[in-house]
């Protein structure tokens, strides 16, 4: 807490400057220059002033909050993600307040309801598809928010990402470029994630390249991808290659396949998508397609705040992604 009696007043005696400029800068405002703003954080710092939320929101009509709503923090693209996010936010003085959905719709509203009721401003969720109830909350209380993790030109809401079925196919296509023809598609449950459910479309709209090209669900974890991929070695079909929708399923299939005395790539490819920190490093490296997770953070902060600080209109943008060619996929031809 403040120390009592400090005040914005005290700081702009302390500095010389007006209750503007010191409320410009403690609020995040760009239009201060950078001694300025030097200058009113040290005096901040030496008086022990910290801005009042509650008294602030209530000038503002603004808490200064960004919301985010995730399925995960397990898997650490979405740790990046939203390190980029707060990372940024903070710079523009922002705070960001998140919670976990669990790929669940009606824990992704709850959490919306409880989120807004806390005064975020803006609304960041994960993927295209979500609830009516939460779609029609947000335009009802002209909630700004954006969809992140995947691209849609055609959708009527901003989407900021990646698109996510062709990917797929590009990873399909490296595949078959290096004479893979038998190939096992491993991927996470369709129901719960429709970035998923893009990457199997987009997957099987390139199936006529191969001789076997076919599908497995598996739980969206280390031992899910283990129990998938060591059944599927065992397929009569003789997979040459697997390519797995997020690098932690890739990382079961290593131990399935050390398991089961497959050497990778001599014996069978594994291909991932994420570019997990740890794909470089396990061996062989796993080739894998590098989704910039702190790019589309750091974008999506940036969109959120030119939105609520000079009306910029939110919109689509699609991020590049591209593959990262490592020694876990063999050179057939």
């Amino acid at each position: 807490m403040n120390r009592i009696g400090v005040s914005i007043r005290d700081v702009a005696r302390e500095t010389g400057l007006s209750t503007a400029t010191i409320s410009r800068v403690v609020n995040g405002g760009s239009k201060v220059s950078e001694k300025t703003r030097q200058t009113v954080l040290e005096a901040c710092a030496r008086l022990d002033y910290l801005p009042n939320p509650a008294a602030r929101a209530l000038s503002t009509r603004r808490s200064k909050a960004v919301a985010a709503i995730i399925p995960t923090i397990e898997h650490s693209v979405f740790a990046k993600f939203i390190a980029a996010i707060e990372r940024t936010l903070g710079a523009r003085g922002y705070s960001l307040i998140m919670a976990i959905s669990n790929a669940d719709e009606v824990e992704e509203l709850a959490a919306a309801r409880k989120l807004l009721g806390m005064g975020a401003d803006a609304l960041i969720l994960s993927g295209l598809d979500h609830s009516d109830l939460l779609l029609d909350m947000l335009e009802r209380r002209a909630v700004p928010y954006v969809f992140t993790s995947a691209w849609d030109a055609r959708s009527a809401r901003p989407t900021i990402g990646y698109d996510n079925a062709l990917l797929a196919e590009r990873a399909l296509a490296h595949l078959a470029e290096r004479g893979h023809r038998r190939v096992a598609v491993v991927h996470g449950p369709l129901a719960e994630s429709d970035r998923t459910r893009a990457r199997r479309a987009g997957a099987m709209s390139v199936g006529d390249r191969f001789e076997h090209l076919a599908f497995f669900e598996a739980p969206l974890d280390v031992a899910g991808g283990k129990a998938c991929v060591r059944a599927a070695l065992d397929d009569p079909r003789e997979f040459t290659a697997y390519l797995c929708s997020t690098d932690v399923l890739a990382l079961g299939a290593y131990f399935a396949c050390a398991q089961a005395g497959k050497r990778i790539p001599l014996d069978v490819s594994v291909m991932g998508f994420d570019n997990l920190d740890w794909s470089r490093d396990i061996e062989p490296p796993l080739t894998t397609i590098d989704l910039p997770a702190t790019g589309m953070g750091d974008m999506v902060a940036e969109r959120i705040v030119a939105y609520l600080e000079d009306g910029v209109d939110l919109r689509s943008e699609e991020l590049p992604a591209r593959i990262i060619e490592r020694a876990s996929v063999a050179d057939l031809r």
